[in-house]
């Protein structure tokens, strides 16, 4: 039952990813026509605070925005519906299990640490390499490789999170 849970979380997650990077690519706003010197015009637009952003949309083009916008639409109530079958399922891993819940929270927390930018990890790296100097502590050349591994893709966060638990002797009681 645990690991159904589990497996299905990670689905949604993944999901979820999926849908947020589309809807990146895709526009943000809404079409507007106006008709200028008796021509009609489309401009895709959005708010910004108090501001309205206008962007001129060439006819050709026009469907295209228009469709990608319903696209837009579409995922952000398939993200809403995903977000409340997390909370859901975290619901029930609570009721279930504490050490569940922790799972669940700690792959949703990894999976966004996964997806940053190869710049955004090297950032995140450098961080604490800085930070292990000003305290005086080595990073053993193991969990270096490691890091290294995630910063380029190779291994995922949560990997290497537990290979290095592990190494240090802090694994799950139920893997020792």
């Amino acid at each position: 039952m645990k690991n159904i849970l589990l497996e299905q979380y990670k689905s949604l997650i993944s999901q979820k990813q999926f849908l947020k990077d589309a809807c990146a690519k895709l526009p943000l706003g809404y079409l507007s026509k106006k008709s200028i010197k008796g021509k009609t015009q489309f401009y895709l637009q959005r708010r910004e605070g108090d501001r309205v952003i206008s962007s001129y949309v060439n006819a050709e083009n026009v469907e295209r925005v228009m469709n990608e916008i319903k696209l837009r639409k579409e995922h952000n109530a398939k993200l809403k519906d995903i977000d409340e079958q997390l909370k859901r399922l975290e619901k029930a891993s609570r009721l279930i299990d504490k050490e569940l819940l922790f799972q669940l929270l700690l792959y949703k927390s990894s999976y966004k640490i996964d997806s940053l930018s190869h710049s955004e990890k090297k950032k995140c790296t450098s961080f604490g390499k800085s930070m292990n100097d000003i305290e005086g502590v080595k990073i053993s050349d193991r969990t270096k490789k490691e890091i290294e591994l995630w910063e380029n893709g190779d291994k995922n966060f949560i990997s290497v999170f537990n290979d290095t638990l592990a190494h240090y002797g802090f694994g799950r009681e139920d893997e020792k």
